[in-house]
């Protein structure tokens, strides 16, 4: 890997570097301030279009534009993208910028091109990701006071700008972030102390009161990477110990006094009781309150589901622009939030709903293709005993994994926050693979 790299006049690759260090910057602005974040900017240019316009000249520069497109997954997320537009540019007239908002939960794809641009121009660059992403894990502390204070002192929190405060962490990103460092840590690109580990499990604790999407997503990416590292004990362990701390924790909350069961789910006690009402409300019915917000996806996601697969937008959906909670009858929200959401809390309906059956086909397309890419290329490592390479493509795969999981439960790709995060992973493990299926000897990614 150390000799791929294209021969590039300096200032470009220096415009590269700086570009990449911005973009970095710019996801660990997400993690730690998150839609406070997101709002840095002069409207309807923020921070996520600012990086998108210089990532598209940066692109353009790398001369990277054909190389780019060699992949199923990259030609197929091109499709989506044509598609998408097609289905936004019809609305703009009538909904504005609402319309391209709403196109961004896959335009937004653009940033993966523009991320296998910049591995492609030069694929020592991985190690310098790896090397920011390590960085960056050191900042997690700050991550957990940030969602401390979203959950309990949100009013309290400034208005520097924007019509949200500086900091407003939600549970479902804090949840991505999570799995993404435990499996760094676990693949051993990252040993972390003590103190990071505890900070690691309080914060997941916090997050497995208040999210049930985001638990799942913390738990399903990190078990399955110790699976396929065989780390079988730590996880019997790791399960073994939680559940008994639970079970004593849930014991003496019962016998000092009377769960009373939250009002919204921005209200949610952190307690073992309101962890095992989750718990309850995913496979079974559990309070009214957490099976009351169930249901309400329940009850809007069959709305589309008729309106589509079995109704007259089948072929074409709604388009990107209409507000789906006033259109579909759902403007009154389980939220506390006096707007309405515009999206059904799932981004695969959301695709549904707005792209029709081909949109969401596409889509399922181009995250089949893309999975099957890197869980191939990590297979292969493994049989010709790359082991960091593979350890790589499981990092990238339980890290996106993770964000289309929560994706599933939750309002995530259709915002920055996370949809920046999700296509930048996508481009980072299309480029990854093109990188090692070019290595003579595949070296490792270290």
């Amino acid at each position: 890997m150390t000799a791929y790299a294209h021969d590039r006049s300096g200032l470009a690759v220096r415009t590269s570097e700086l570009y990449l260090l911005l973009l970095c910057g710019v996801l660990l602005g997400y993690v730690l301030m998150g839609k406070g974040f997101a709002y840095l900017g002069v409207p309807p240019l923020y921070i996520g279009e600012i990086a998108f316009l210089a990532g598209v000249v940066v692109f353009l520069r790398t001369r990277c534009l054909a190389a780019s497109l060699a992949t199923l997954p990259a030609l197929l997320l091109v499709a989506a993208l044509v598609w998408v537009l097609l289905r936004t540019l019809p609305f703009v007239g009538e909904y504005g910028f609402d319309a391209l908002r709403d196109s961004v939960i896959i335009m937004y794809g653009g940033f993966a091109f523009i991320v296998i641009g910049l591995l492609l121009e030069d694929g020592r660059r991985i190690k310098t990701v790896l090397r920011y992403y390590g960085i960056m894990l050191v900042s997690f502390p700050a991550m957990l006071v940030g969602f401390w204070l979203t959950k309990y002192w949100l009013d309290y929190i400034p208005l520097l700008y924007g019509p949200v405060p500086i900091v407003n962490i939600p549970a479902s990103a804090v949840g991505t972030h999570l799995a993404g460092a435990m499996v760094f840590v676990l693949i051993g690109y990252r040993k972390m102390s003590p103190l990071w580990v505890v900070v690691w499990f309080a914060t997941l604790v916090l997050v497995g009161a208040t999210n049930r999407g985001a638990t799942l997503a913390v738990i399903i990416p990190v078990g399955f990477a110790m699976l396929m590292l065989g780390r079988f004990r730590l996880m019997l362990i790791t399960a073994v110990t939680a559940v008994c701390i639970l079970t004593v924790l849930y014991v003496v909350e019962s016998s000092l006094g009377q769960y009373d069961e939250a009002a919204n789910s921005i209200e949610r006690s952190v307690s073992a009781h309101q962890i095992v009402e989750n718990a309850k409300s995913i496979i079974t019915q559990s309070g009214q309150q957490t099976d009351g917000t169930k249901q309400w996806r329940l009850n809007w996601w069959q709305i589309i589901i008729d309106d589509t697969i079995h109704g007259s937008n089948f072929w074409t959906g709604r388009g990107f622009g209409i507000n789906l909670a006033v259109a579909d009858g759902f403007l009154e929200t389980n939220s506390s939030n006096d707007q309405p959401t515009r999206s059904p809390h799932n981004a695969h309906m959301t695709i549904l709903a707005r792209a029709g059956v081909p949109g969401v086909v596409l889509w399922a397309l181009v995250n089949v293709s893309w999975f099957g890419m890197l869980m191939g290329a990590m297979l292969t490592a493994c049989a010709r005993g790359h082991r960091e390479w593979a350890k790589l493509f499981l990092f990238v795969g339980c890290y996106a994994a993770a964000i289309l999981i929560n994706a599933t439960f939750d309002v995530v790709l259709e915002g920055p926050m996370q949809g920046i995060w999700f296509w930048c992973l996508f481009g980072f493990g299309i480029g990854s693979v093109m990188i090692y299926r070019a290595q003579p000897f595949a070296e490792s990614p270290r």
